[in-house]
């Protein structure tokens, strides 16, 4: 799933440029990452690619090896709920029987062999039992940014575990009691699904969504996908996979992850992996630091001098310049808004 806009990482993510092109965790893009990741596994000829139909030449750059044809572009945003009923319905079409992954192509994993280990151990365990595999987060603080997964407990964290209910996004007091209990995991955004049990699971929550995309499905790989897909979006309702189906879920099966993971959700994320920097700071770029401590910074062309400062996330692009508050990190979504009602298409 490659279609996001990456609007928490503006001024750097932009329309043409999202975060999931950005060589944010590595010197590749996260979708070239992602892409490297699962490849050993299943192979290009198994790995379709969903994104926005204006990123389909920079797509198709970052992963030369996918046929065209693997690379589907939506018409329009309509979130990932219509993007995973099609995925799913497409890779149907190459292998009807086989359990399918879903991933969102812009996280942070950079422990490729303990993924693959662990994704294999999901399709192994959705190919024999009509469910759904999750992979989840053991939790190192109480984040009010993540979704959490409840599971039966107490765990075994070589095993799969009875998923009980997805969560979205708590307060601060109801994350802390998460993390206490011991048996709730950030959810990884990472879904695993017998064909059988979607099927089922779209068609009960998703019947419109599920019926539109039946004709772009049945197209799949002739002249008449693309109109057929042009004329499903155009009246496609947006959803999410997580609210349109994950949350309604009562029974499902988590493993435990082994394997560092982010979802890069912002720059206050990416500020935690990124490189030290002079005076207890982090990011990347030519820094002075006065008095001036637990700072992000990216910044390029020039240098940077931070004064009496502290928390703060500074980004330095050639035609914008953002300095906000960590705390206030995922409000940057905002300056969109602003950006489109003022018609600044040229800083989207």
């Amino acid at each position: 799933m490659a279609g996001g806009r990456g609007t928490r990482f503006w001024p750097l993510s932009r329309t043409d440029r999202p975060k999931q092109l950005l060589a944010l965790a590595s010197g590749k893009s996260l979708l070239r990452d992602t892409f490297e990741r699962v490849e050993p596994l299943v192979g290009a000829d198994r790995i379709l690619v969903v994104t926005s139909g204006s990123l389909a030449d920079a797509t198709r750059n970052e992963l030369p090896e996918l046929s065209p044809e693997h690379i589907i572009t939506e018409p329009r945003g309509r979130n990932t709920a219509p993007c995973a009923v099609l995925g799913m319905g497409l890779a149907g079409r190459l292998d009807s029987a086989a359990p399918v992954a879903l991933l969102p192509a812009d996280h942070f994993i950079p422990d490729d062999d303990a993924f693959r280990t662990q994704l294999s151990d999901a399709f192994a365990l959705a190919a024999v039992t009509e469910t759904v595999v999750t992979l989840g987060i053991p939790p190192t603080r109480p984040e009010t940014g993540y979704g959490y997964l409840e599971t039966a407990g107490p765990e075994d964290s070589r095993s799969s575990n009875r998923g009980l209910a997805f969560h979205e996004k708590p307060d601060p007091a109801t994350a802390e009691e998460y993390v206490r209990s011991g048996n709730h995991f950030w959810n990884s955004g990472i879904f695993i699904w017998n064909p059988t049990r979607f099927v089922a699971a779209s068609t009960l929550h998703l019947p419109e969504v599920v019926d539109l995309m039946t004709g772009p499905v049945q197209s799949f790989g002739t002249n008449a996908f693309m109109p057929a897909l042009e004329d499903a979006y155009r009246d496609c309702p947006s959803d999410s996979i997580d609210f349109a189906i994950m949350e309604k879920l009562t029974d499902f099966l988590v493993l435990p992850a082994t394997f560092r993971w982010s979802d890069l959700g912002s720059w206050d994320a990416w500020g935690e992996l990124a490189p030290s920097l002079p005076g207890d700071n982090r990011g990347r770029g030519d820094l002075l630091a006065v008095e001036s401590r637990d700072n992000i910074l990216l910044a390029t062309d020039r240098l940077v001098a931070l004064v009496g400062v502290r928390d703060l996330i500074v980004v330095d692009t050639p035609d914008a310049l953002l300095v906000c508050s960590k705390a206030e990190a995922q409000k940057i979504k905002q300056i969109i808004s602003r950006l489109e009602d003022q018609g600044r298409s040229d800083l989207l």
